[in-house]
């Protein structure tokens, strides 16, 4: 439980979406045309980013539940 309250756990994962989706417009322009493609490597990258954006704004707050809790 702890990984998924890590906001470098999301850092990491938004930058594999962003590095997928560069690779795949490089070398295979192909797979962009497929939808479930698309919006798998758009959904990755738009979860990471907002629970990255929601820990940061919750914590400037005090208002971050995970930490409040796993004391």
């Amino acid at each position: 439980m702890d990984i998924i309250t890590n906001p470098l756990f999301w850092l990491a994962l938004m930058g594999l979406g962003v590095i997928l989706l560069a690779v795949i417009a490089l070398k295979k322009k192909a797979l962009l045309d497929n939808t479930y493609v698309a919006v798998t490597i758009s959904l990755l990258i738009a979860i990471a980013y907002f629970h990255i954006v929601d820990h940061y704004l919750m914590d400037m707050q005090g208002l971050d539940y995970w930490y409040l809790f796993r004391k």
